[in-house]
């Protein structure tokens, strides 16, 4: 059920950075919020591995943002979603990425900067429901 609602709320966000290329504060603190959610229900997660994981992923992204790669909406979604997901969160990252790219490929011609949500939407849904 929280997989639900997290997709639901990746969907928002992509809607709304496909309309304004910003990701409102909403977004990673529902997210966020369910993923603490997820630690009380699942009490075999141990909260430090996924706190280093986080991190982590949190300094690697961030060095994205200053380099202007990436948006700061999209470093905090990430962040939150990485909460949620745990180590799955590179896997996320890595199938949103390829959606990244392949869109950019065909959208590049009309527009200079694309939205990253709707490719970390995708991702996550393909790494939600897929099992490689």
């Amino acid at each position: 059920m929280i997989k639900i609602l997290i997709l639901i709320i990746l969907f928002f966000a992509a809607v709304e950075d496909i309309k304004k290329m910003e990701v409102g504060h909403i977004y990673p603190a529902s997210i966020l919020a369910l993923s603490f959610v997820n630690f009380f229900l699942k009490p075999y997660i141990l909260l430090k591995f996924y706190l280093l994981n986080s991190l982590l992923l949190f300094a690697v992204l961030f060095l994205f943002w200053l380099l202007g790669g990436i948006g700061g909406g999209d470093v905090k979604i990430l962040t939150a979603l990485s909460f949620y997901s745990g180590f799955k969160i590179w896997d996320i990252l890595l199938f949103s990425s390829v959606v990244f790219l392949l869109y950019s490929l065909i959208l590049r011609k009309f527009k200079t900067k694309l939205p990253f949500m709707p490719a970390l939407f995708v991702g996550t849904i393909i790494s939600f429901f897929v099992n490689f």
